[in-house]
């Protein structure tokens, strides 16, 4: 517990403030960069003081964003234990590579795909607005993640990762990001319920 109990130390303030208002943020399609930055304003406005974050879509667009942050080649980045389509992904992220590593120090052209720029913006604008996030264990919200850091460097101070990504892709996110998850139990769903539970039992043992 004391490596729980520092995290949210971190995250919440010292003392810890108990969030009183909690939104679930799932991300299944975007809008672009500044859509997310717009809709954690309307978040954060409405009285959100912690949002628990995640989104299941894995485009090659965000996976190739990752490569070129991380300086790794398609197969780096997915891995090697195959899965239906993992040989056309690995084409397609290649390819996307050629031109993704052209904007390596431009965050907001990474983040281009509409569903990463919409996870990214959200993280970003969240952090800037000094407002906690949980992040569950999808691979895109991970990746958003990286992103946002290379955008406001410090933001991660703001976020805790709720579960370990199943995924290559979404374990090197976070550990780029230098968030340790919170659970790694295997699961694919109900993670970032289990992991807001842990959270909630913490901060009461913190007496928050």
């Amino acid at each position: 517990m004391n490596r729980l109990h520092a995290e949210l130390r971190r995250v919440f303030g010292d003392p810890p403030e108990s969030p009183r208002a909690v939104m679930r943020v799932q991300v299944a399609n975007g809008q672009g960069l500044e859509a997310g930055r717009t809709e954690a304003d309307r978040i954060v406005d409405a009285g959100a003081d912690f949002v628990v974050f995640d989104s299941d879509v894995r485009s090659s667009a965000a996976l190739a964003a990752l490569g070129a942050v991380l300086d790794l080649d398609a197969v780096g980045v997915i891995g090697t234990t195959p899965y239906d389509g993992w040989h056309a992904q690995v084409v397609e992220v290649r390819d996307l590579l050629r031109t993704t590593r052209e904007h390596l120090f431009e965050p907001d052209a990474l983040a281009d795909d509409p569903v990463l720029g919409r996870v990214t913006g959200l993280l970003h604008q969240l952090a800037v607005r000094r407002t906690p996030v949980l992040l569950g264990g999808g691979t895109t919200a991970a990746i958003g993640a990286v992103l946002a850091q290379r955008m406001l460097p410090g933001a991660e101070q703001r976020w805790l990762a709720g579960s370990q990504p199943l995924d290559q892709a979404g374990r090197l996110a976070l550990t780029a990001v230098g968030l340790t998850p919170l659970l790694d139990l295997g699961l694919a769903e109900g993670s970032a319920d289990l992991a807001v539970g842990l959270v909630r039992t913490g901060l009461e043992q913190l007496g928050a």
